[in-house]
């Protein structure tokens, strides 16, 4: 079980090739991790146990990521998740508020915060607005967590301290915003991360496993969290 496949392609370069643009050899970067446990739950549950995949999971910096599951091969199963930040690539996630609002998560661009001649560093002022034009919107410090009054698209401009800018927005994702909502019911997954000898050490990887008694909240309860889209 390798990330290196036999004709010599990487997780970076099959990125590239079907068509994320994350430049070799520079900070924007993908990263893969991989399980061939049965299911879902036990793959993640895996992958959170072992201490070099969970800190591939647990970076702050990632902006995007993709999952995939294919049956077959030597252990029956594969999943895959790749995590990516790109150049000018600034994803927002927006919530509805019950007052009829929305709450808007910001991202940032923490691989390459300097920036290029080319690409946004790291932010330092942003621009919202429910108007592709801007209108009426004035420049604020950045924050993780914004507010708009009303529902609807969401449009934000960053600007970063050397005065480079690009724009993002809600606009064509499924409905109007990208929904995550808190789990109503109870789920395993994600919820508790298997310490070592509970489980079989995934092939080939045995000794990548942790000592729990190394780091005690390796193996504390994980958030109980879905992610739901909008009908």
């Amino acid at each position: 079980m390798e990330h290196t496949a036999p004709g010599g392609s990487t997780p970076q370069t099959r990125a590239i090739k079907a068509g994320y643009g994350a430049p070799t050899n520079s900070a924007w970067m993908v990263l893969e991790v991989i399980s061939a446990r049965q299911t879902a739950e036990a793959a993640a549950n895996w992958l959170l146990s072992d201490r070099l995949h969970r800190g591939v999971l647990m970076r702050g910096y990632w902006r995007e990521m993709g999952a995939a599951y294919i049956q077959g091969g030597p252990y029956g199963q594969f999943w895959v998740v790749e995590f990516g930040c790109r150049p000018n690539v600034l994803p927002i996630i927006a919530e509805p508020t019950a007052s009829g609002g929305v709450t808007v998560r910001l991202s940032n661009e923490e691989c390459t915060p300097h920036g290029t001649s080319e690409a946004i560093g790291k932010a330092t002022e942003v621009m919202i607005s429910d108007k592709p034009d801007f209108s009426g919107a004035t420049w604020e410090p950045f924050a993780t967590t914004k507010t708009v009054s009303q529902g609807g698209n969401v449009f934000v401009r960053y600007r970063d301290a050397k005065g480079k800018e690009i724009t993002t927005s809600t606009a064509g994702q499924a409905g109007n915003a990208v929904i995550v909502t808190a789990a109503t019911a109870s789920t395993a997954t994600l919820n508790l991360a298997s310490p070592p000898g509970s489980a079989a050490p995934e092939p080939g990887q045995a000794d990548e496993l942790p000592d729990p008694k190394s780091d005690p909240g390796l193996f504390s309860p994980k958030p109980t969290f879905v992610f739901t889209p909008k009908p």
